[in-house]
């Protein structure tokens, strides 16, 4: 997995309003949380593609990795690729839901007005 340039990735206010996150801790929760967000999916990119979308170095991600898993916002899985050890991250949302009662809410909002399921009525004067 290589950074393009037409990668991106989606901070929502709660991850700032009630994670606490910013700068380089925000910015790879934040990547983890797009590939993991349907609840089956993970991110199992490399510490190198994270450092790349960062700016920063190996050491930095990795330090990241751990204050967010020491956190409990994210989940760690190791798996091997034949005999190469792996890592795979997801967010934690069983955990994220206890911090917010309205994230489960509003991630079905949105997840219905992006599938075409939600009906947005407006209204006229």
């Amino acid at each position: 997995m290589d950074v393009k340039n037409y990668n991106f990735y989606t901070v929502f206010s709660w991850m700032t309003t009630v994670l606490k996150l910013s700068g380089n801790e925000l910015a790879v929760f934040a990547i983890i949380y797009s590939f993991s967000q349907d609840g089956k999916s993970e991110f199992k990119g490399s510490l190198n593609y994270l450092r790349k979308f960062t700016n920063t170095s190996k050491q930095t991600v990795i330090t990241l990795l751990d204050k967010l898993q020491a956190r409990d916002y994210i989940c760690k899985r190791q798996y091997y690729d034949g005999a190469i050890p792996r890592n795979a991250y997801r967010a934690n949302l069983d955990f994220l839901v206890k911090l917010n009662d309205d994230f489960i809410q509003d991630q079905s909002d949105i997840n219905a007005e992006y599938s075409g399921k939600k009906q947005v009525v407006k209204k006229f004067d």
